[in-house]
């Protein structure tokens, strides 16, 4: 569904990542991780399109994602960015209503549909009783969840999120990313309702959700994707040690996989 082939992108010429390569299937989460500055939102940035190339290609169902038309790349790509600029202005429907854009005629006018997807996004994420509500009066955490509903709304393929669980309660934390898992493993009713899995590619600082929640972690380090795999294979104490540079334990605890600064430090980043 995603082929990221050997791709390079920064600023001003200058590369943040470097020869990134990752295939996705249909209907799978990738959790992206790594200390700051490693890229992690550069490469959320040049999948989406939004950032030139500077070698390499994206391409989603085999469509390269640098050749499409902003439009038909928004049908294919719908983003949750890590910064909020919602303009305050805007109620939370009208916000959530941005999502239907690409799928609007000429004239800009929302169907029945839309309206009804627009009600739904707002339900799912628990936004219906603030729909009349502008974004400055919504707390960081309810615009966090606007931005994820209008992405809802958009109905893309593939969705890409940048830290998605910045300013939300640990409440919000679990049900935000319990309702992104669902949506790229809907239930066989779902699927028979005409639901379609989406892929999704999420930047996480939480490594404690990861097991839970992701099919597959990609650590970034220095801008290049160190090891990609399934959680219990990038979750390991030495992997995740000499990344952040902090002597880390990872264990687990009721089926779960749970990481730890380790109580013993040790001389690893000495070598």
């Amino acid at each position: 569904m995603l082929e990221i082939n050997s791709i390079s992108a920064g600023y001003n010429a200058q590369p943040i990542i470097r020869e990134i390569s990752l295939r996705l299937a249909e209907g799978s989460v990738l959790a992206l991780i790594g200390p700051n500055g490693s890229g992690k939102t550069t490469l959320i940035r040049a999948v989406s399109g939004v950032l030139p190339l500077l070698s390499g290609s994206v391409r989603v169902y085999g469509s390269d994602v640098s050749r499409l038309h902003p439009q038909q790349r928004a049908r294919l790509i719908s983003v949750v960015p890590q910064a909020r600029s919602i303009p305050a202005a805007f109620t939370a429907e009208e916000v959530v209503a941005m999502g239907r854009t690409p799928h609007l005629d000429w004239l800009g006018r929302l169907s029945d549909r839309d309206q009804a997807i627009i009600d739904e996004a707002l339900e799912k994420m628990d936004l219906l009783d603030l729909r009349t509500r502008t974004v400055d009066q919504l707390s960081g955490g309810e615009q966090q969840r606007l931005l994820l509903a209008r992405s809802l709304a958009q109905e893309s393929p593939l969705l890409l999120m940048d830290e998605p669980t910045t300013h939300l309660d640990m409440q919000y934390q679990v049900n935000l990313m319990q309702r992104v898992y669902k949506l790229a493993h809907p239930t066989m009713n779902e699927l028979a309702a005409g639901m379609q899995p989406r892929t999704v590619v999420v930047t996480l600082h939480d490594l404690n959700l990861i097991s839970r929640y992701a099919d597959l972690v990609g650590l970034l380090v220095g801008g290049r994707l160190a090891v990609v795999g399934k959680p219990e294979e990038v979750l390991r104490d030495e992997i995740l040690s000499r990344a952040y540079h902090v002597p880390l334990r990872v264990f687990k605890e009721n089926g779960f996989t749970l990481v730890t600064p380790s109580e013993q430090p040790d001389d690893l980043y000495d070598s």
